[in-house]
């Protein structure tokens, strides 16, 4: 395009602008199918890649930008901005909303702090295959299956209440026939509707906001979920094993590592937790019985791990609680979509039992009135 129209690319310039001709490299088709896990994953690989190999992070964030579409792009090249000004990568990160997951920037400022990045890293990397992402995908399918479903039996309700209720109503009142019982629960409900459509349009939009919006859910999951459910916070204390087994296996003091933690946490509440247990093994308490005071650890947790007798055994038992925790809070939530998914589909059968018996027991009516 700035071949094309240079002064328009003089005054307008902005990077995330389609250049004409496009780069034949570019594999990223206009409607992409990634979601955004898979796209912050490649921003994992690229990180890990320009760590490992003492690379310019800046160019190959801007390469991969080039092959992504919309928000994810924008996104890149604002954190590629960012680090050429010289805002360092974690401040970066986080500035940058949406770009990596809360657990991802953690960890990689965590990484800086305790000078473990790769293996930070490739520990993000390694988690890919334990992720939830299945059941994202599940629960993105079940919110486009509900809302496609309630916008058409809204149309199918709007024709039905404008153009056959009333020939209903105009019938049974020339035979003197009362209306029967669900067409008046109908009739109430449709009313109701359209007395309150502008009170339920705004609780829609803002419904919508607070899904889409990424202050709201910057909000929610830093303030509000691991209060709320307890598989959140057991992922979380899932992710918090993983960092102290990357920095037990560096040789990095304990006391420190939860210093950074405690200071850098994206969960208030985890944070709070996490000052106390640093200000009690200061004071010369045991790390695993403070973890279990503030509900971090569990009993059993914190006995398997007062039982490791070497460092060795103490990361592996880390690592193997955080992938316990993990692998049944993914369980939990599989019982929970496999429940969703039945749950919409009777509430939506309902609706339209309901509309099936309010325009099917008026004709009973007229029938048995003409026999």
């Amino acid at each position: 395009m700035s071949e094309l129209f240079p002064t328009f690319a003089r005054f307008a310039r902005r990077p995330w602008l389609p250049v004409w001709p496009l780069p034949l490299w570019v594999g990223t088709p206009w409607w992409p199918a990634d979601t955004l896990a898979s796209k912050q994953h490649a921003l994992l690989l690229v990180l890990s890649v320009a760590i490992s190999e003492r690379l310019d992070v800046v160019p190959l964030v801007e390469s991969l930008a080039k092959e992504h579409r919309g928000r994810y792009r924008r996104r890149l090249y604002r954190l590629a901005r960012r680090m050429t000004s010289g805002t360092s990568l974690p401040d970066a990160l986080e500035q940058t909303t949406g770009v990596l997951s809360d657990e991802q920037m953690l960890a990689i400022r965590f990484g800086i702090q305790s000078g473990t990045l790769p293996e930070v890293l490739q520990s993000l990397i390694d988690q890919r295959d334990q992720s939830l992402n299945p059941i994202g995908h599940r629960l993105r399918q079940i919110g486009f299956y509900g809302t496609f479903v309630s916008v058409l039996f809204l149309l199918v309700l709007s024709f039905i209440m404008v153009s056959i209720i009333p020939s209903f109503n105009a019938i049974m009142e020339d035979f003197s026939l009362d209306t029967t019982a669900p067409l008046r629960l109908l009739t109430k409900i449709a009313d109701a509707m359209a007395e309150m459509w502008l009170l339920i349009f705004l609780a829609l939009l803002f419904c919508a906001w607070l899904i889409k919006s990424e202050f709201s859910q910057r909000f929610f999951r830093r303030r509000v979920f691991s209060r709320l459910f307890k598989p959140i916070a057991q992922l979380r204390s899932a992710n918090l094993l993983n960092l102290l087994a990357v920095a037990q296996q560096a040789g990095r003091p304990l006391p420190g590592v939860l210093s950074t933690l405690a200071r850098y946490h994206y969960d208030s509440l985890i944070r709070h937790k996490l000052l106390f247990v640093r200000n009690e093994v200061e004071q010369g308490a045991d790390l695993w019985k403070s973890l279990t005071k503030t509900r971090l650890l569990s009993s059993a947790e914190s006995r398997a791990l007062e039982s490791s007798a070497s460092t060795d055994s103490t990361v592996w038992t880390l690592q193997h609680l955080a992938n316990w925790k993990r692998s049944r809070v993914a369980r939990r939530f599989d019982v929970y979509v496999d429940f969703l998914l039945p749950m919409v589909i009777v509430l939506m059968a309902s609706a339209v039992l309901l509309v099936a018996l309010a325009t099917l027991t008026p004709l009973f009516e007229m029938i048995n009135a003409l026999s």
